[in-house]
């Protein structure tokens, strides 16, 4: 009995009616489509964002290229996986063709060119985060003289002065602070 039920559920299988339909046999693909027809629809219209009239529409264009098309479908193959590939590819077809429709805005807004675009803005940031982290690995006295040179740009002899120390000092350090830090940003000196 069990090898009865078998030979039933393979003859009503989807690759038996794919089989069918690729033989020429029309009337196969309203078994296809009873069987299938329902899930389809609702991956379009998930798909399409709760479009029901397109996601109907397009239902309807997914089983008219599977008759269309059925010669391609190889054997072996999923019945399932093949329509649904037919389906995604249906909505893709349709969203692009709504995108090319779209009508141009009639007029365009042109950029300030002074004004910094987010993707500067972020690169900024990135640098500016960079360089926080990189001043953090001087000394305090080296993060001290390489802030007050380029930061509040004090004069070598007004640093050197509030320091008490001498002006090659001064010089020494902000090099010596400038080999470190590129070497910490990655960079050759």
């Amino acid at each position: 009995m069990s090898s009865d039920i078998q030979a039933i559920n393979s003859i009503e299988s989807p690759e038996f009616w794919m089989r069918r339909l690729q033989d020429g046999y029309e009337e196969a693909l309203a078994h296809l489509m009873t069987r299938f027809e329902r899930p389809v629809f609702s991956f379009l219209y998930r798909r399409l964002k709760g479009e029901i009239g397109v996601a109907q529409e397009l239902t309807q264009e997914v089983f008219l290229k599977c008759l269309q098309y059925c010669h391609r479908f190889e054997n072996g193959r999923p019945v399932a996986a093949w329509l649904f590939t037919l389906a995604a590819n249906t909505a893709t077809d349709h969203l692009r063709k709504r995108i090319r429709e779209l009508p141009a805005p009639e007029n365009f807004d042109t950029p300030d060119p002074e004004q910094v675009s987010p993707w500067d803005q972020l690169d900024q940031n990135r640098k500016l985060n960079s360089l926080r982290g990189a001043l953090e690995e001087l000394t305090p006295r080296q993060r001290t003289i390489v802030t007050a040179y380029y930061i509040h740009e004090r004069p070598v002899r007004n640093i050197a002065e509030d320091l008490g120390c001498a002006e090659g000092t001064v010089k020494a350090t902000i090099f010596q602070s400038l080999v470190k830090l590129r070497k910490t940003l990655g960079q050759q000196p």
